[in-house]
C-alpha cells in the first residue's frame, strides 16, 4: 500500500472524530483547538478528492474557504472572541461547503443564500459604525432580490426548458451578477466592506465574491450552450466596466474603499473570461479567483492592522510608515505587488489565461484589455505609494508588528506565491 493510500484511509476512518472535536472545541471556545481541527479538515478533503479524481473545482473552493475561515480566526481580537462569533463562522463555513459540494441546483441556491446571512450577523454585531445596518440591509435586499428569478428558473427548468431571448439568460444571471458583483451591481459590496469588521472583510473579498463565479460555472455545465449565445453584452459590458472602476479606485481616500473596489475590478476580468466558455477562460478564471481570494484577504488584514494603530483608514493620514515600521510597509508592498499581478503571485498565470481566452473569443477586445492592464496595476502602485511613503503626518511611534500578525500574514502571503510553482494542480 502506498503512502497516499494509507493516509487516505486513515482520514477516512477517522473522519467522525475529526468532526466531533471541532463540534467539542466550539462547545469549550478554544480557538486554537479549532484552527487545529479543521487543518485536519483540510488534509482530509485532499486525500480523499484527489485519490478519486473527481470534483477538482469544488476541492479547490472547498479548500479556500477552510483556508481562509481559519485566517479568520486567527485575526479576530481577543477582547472580541465569544462563542457567538465562533458559532456563526462554523455556520458560514457549513453553507460555504454545502454550495461547494452538492451536486443538485436547488441544494446550492440554499446554500448560496444561507451564507448571507452569518456575513449579516457579522456587520450587525460586529460592524464599527451605526450605518453597519443600513448596509446590511443593502446587502440582503441586493442578494435576495436578484436571485429570486434564479430560483423560479431552477424550479421551472425540467418543465420548461431553458427558454430562449435575454430575459430568460438573465434570470439565471442576475444572482452571480450580483455576488461577483458586476459593475452597476456592485453598489452593495464597498459599503458592505466599509462598515464591516476586519474578519468580515477578509471572507467578503475571499470567498463570498467567488460564489459568483462558481455559481456561473456550474450552471453552465447545465446550460453553456445557451450562455454562450447571449453572453457577449456581458463580456464586453464587465471589462468595460472593470476600466471604469480602475478610474474610480485613483479618486479615494479611504483605504478600504480603494481596496473594495479593486476586488471588483479582479472579479469583472473573471467573469469576461468565463463568459467565453472557453476552457482557457475557466483555468484562468479559477486560478484568478484563488488567487485573489488570499491576495485581497490580506490586503484588508494589513489594513486592519495598520487601522488598529492610527484609528483611522484615511489615505492622507496614513502616510511615512515606511520610516517608523518598515515591517508593516513590507507587507504592504507583498500584497500590493501581488494585486497588480506581479510573478510569481497565482494572479499572473490567472490573468494571461483571462485574457487570452477574450481574445480568442473576439480579436478586437484587445485594445481595450491593454488599457484595463495598465490601469488595474497602477493603482496598486498609487496605493502602496501614497500610504507608505511620504513625510510621516505625526512625530508619534506605533507599536510593531507582533509575531502572530506576521504569521497571520505570511499564511495569506505562501499559498499566493507557492502554487505557481507546479500548475499541474488546474489539470481536469
Amino acid at each position: 500500500m502506498s503512502w497516499f493510500s494509507l493516509f487516505s484511509s486513515v482520514f477516512n476512518s477517522y473522519m467522525l472524530e475529526i468532526l466531533l472535536g471541532i463540534f467539542f472545541v466550539v462547545v469549550i471556545k478554544n480557538w486554537f483547538l479549532v484552527s487545529y481541527s479543521l487543518v485536519f479538515f483540510i488534509l482530509y478533503l485532499f486525500f480523499c478528492f484527489v485519490e478519486e479524481g473527481e470534483g477538482l473545482v469544488k476541492l479547490i473552493f472547498m479548500l479556500l474557504s477552510l483556508w481562509l475561515l481559519i485566517m479568520m480566526l486567527l485575526s479576530v481580537d481577543q477582547k472580541l472572541k465569544s462563542l457567538d462569533l465562533l458559532a456563526i463562522f462554523i455556520w458560514l463555513l457549513g453553507s460555504l461547503l454545502i454550495v461547494f459540494y452538492v451536486d443538485t441546483l436547488i441544494m446550492f441556491y440554499m446554500g448560496f443564500e444561507m451564507s448571507v446571512i452569518p456575513i449579516l450577523l457579522i456587520l450587525f454585531g460586529w460592524g464599527y459604525q451605526p450605518d453597519r445596518l443600513e448596509a446590511g440591509f443593502y446587502m440582503l435586499i441586493y442578494t435576495v432580490l436578484f436571485s429570486l428569478p434564479l430560483l423560479l428558473k431552477i424550479f421551472y427548468l425540467e418543465e420548461l426548458g431553458v427558454g430562449s431571448g435575454m430575459l430568460s439568460f438573465f434570470m439565471f444571471m442576475m444572482a452571480f451578477l450580483v455576488k461577483v458583483p458586476m459593475v452597476g451591481l456592485h453598489l452593495w459590496l464597498p459599503r458592505a466592506h466599509v462598515e464591516a469588521p476586519v474578519f468580515g472583510s477578509m471572507i467578503l473579498a475571499g470567498v463570498m465574491l467567488k460564489l459568483g463565479g462558481y455559481g456561473v460555472f456550474k450552471v453552465s455545465l447545465i446550460i453553456g450552450d445557451f450562455f454562450f449565445k447571449n453572453s457577449k453584452i456581458l463580456i464586453v459590458g464587465s471589462i468595460l466596466g472593470g476600466v471604469i472602476l480602475s478610474g474610480v479606485c485613483f479618486v479615494q481616500s479611504d483605504l478600504k474603499l480603494l481596496i473594495a473596489y479593486s476586488s471588483i475590478v479582479h472579479m469583472s476580468i473573471v467573469l469576461s473570461g468565463l463568459l467565453t466558455m472557453h476552457f482557457t477562460g475557466l483555468i484562468g478564471a479559477i486560478l484568478m479567483m484563488v488567487g485573489h481570494g488570499f491576495c485581497s484577504s490580506g490586503l484588508f488584514c494589513v489594513l486592519g492592522m495598520t487601522y488598529t494603530r492610527t484609528m483611522t483608514r484615511s489615505i492622507i493620514m496614513n502616510k511615512g510608515f515606511i520610516s517608523i515600521i518598515p515591517i508593516c510597509s513590507f507587507w504592504w508592498f507583498m500584497f500590493c505587488s501581488s494585486n497588480l499581478s506581479f510573478p510569481p503571485c497565482l494572479n499572473l498565470p490567472g490573468e494571461l489565461f483571462l485574457f487570452l481566452s477574450i481574445i480568442v473569443y473576439n480579436k478586437y477586445l484587445y485594445m481595450i484589455l491593454g488599457v484595463f492592464g495598465i490601469l488595474s496595476s497602477l493603482y496598486s502602485v498609487y496605493l502602496f505609494s501614497f500610504s507608505q511613503q511620504s513625510f510621516c503626518w505625526s512625530f508619534y511611534s506605533f507599536k510593531s508588528f507582533s509575531l502572530s500578525e506576521s504569521l497571520l500574514l505570511f499564511l495569506h502571503w505562501v499559498p499566493l506565491n507557492i502554487f505557481i510553482l507546479d500548475l499541474s494542480f488546474m489539470s481536469f
